[in-house]
């Protein structure tokens, strides 16, 4: 990770990512249900990137929730074609973001200090010592979750991130399984709730969020009280 880029960009952070980035750092489990750009996947990479340099985890664990119509991806050895590169886009980013250059991350994949997955490559794996990022996760049901979850064992540091008025699976809206996590998870003493509330890519995407549809398929912009 390149020192200069993670300070630059700790140094915008606004107060509510400050609160967040912290959270990461140094609570078991951060869950953010928070709106586009607010940066809570960048800030969970560099978090990692940041633990893993200092020796605090072995690995960062990348595990996103696609779509149901790809969710036939699974897991991701080896080399990626074009939709997988797709669903990692966001977490590559980052990582280049950082100073993670193509080689390195390659080096870094072929190490196994980042792995990078979908949540149904879960069943029958134990997840140790690592930075999890579950991705996304308003598109898991509560069954996906759960299994998710419970790969993790206790040395773990895991963000629980995702925006449940974008939710693509129509079962997992139903169920709003990532807001009940977030509720009874949080009641526990190793996880914590950050919000995010600013959207750093400007106005057209801040506008675009804010758009809702009622239950009676009545359209309005969401403001903030």
């Amino acid at each position: 990770m390149d020192s200069c880029s993670a300070k630059s960009f700790c140094k915008k952070m606004d107060k509510y990512q400050k609160a967040y980035y912290k959270s990461l750092l140094s609570v078991p489990v951060t869950c953010c249900n928070a709106r586009a750009g607010s940066g809570k996947t960048t800030i969970a990479v560099l978090a990692g990137l940041q633990l893993l340099e200092e020796g605090k985890v072995d690995k960062i664990v990348y595990i996103r929730f696609p779509d149901p119509m790809l969710q036939s991806l699974g897991a991701l050895p080896g080399e990626m074609d074009e939709k997988e590169v797709y669903y990692m886009k966001p977490f590559m980013d980052a990582c280049s973001q950082f100073g993670v250059t193509q080689g390195i991350f390659e080096n870094m994949m072929a190490r196994e200090s980042i792995i990078m997955c979908t949540n149904i490559a879960m069943r029958g794996v134990n997840i140790r010592d690592s930075f999890v990022i579950i991705d996304e996760a308003q598109n898991g049901t509560f069954k996906d979750l759960k299994l998710v979850l419970t790969r993790l064992n206790e040395a773990c540091r895991t963000a629980l991130i995702g925006q449940s008025e974008q939710c693509d699976n129509s079962k997992a809206g139903r169920e709003n399984a990532f807001n009940a996590y977030i509720k009874h998870m949080t009641k526990q003493p190793f996880a914590k709730e950050t919000p995010l509330l600013i959207n750093h890519r400007g106005k057209i995407s801040d506008w675009a969020d804010r758009l809702m549809m009622d239950s009676n398929g009545e359209y309005y912009v969401y403001t903030e009280e």
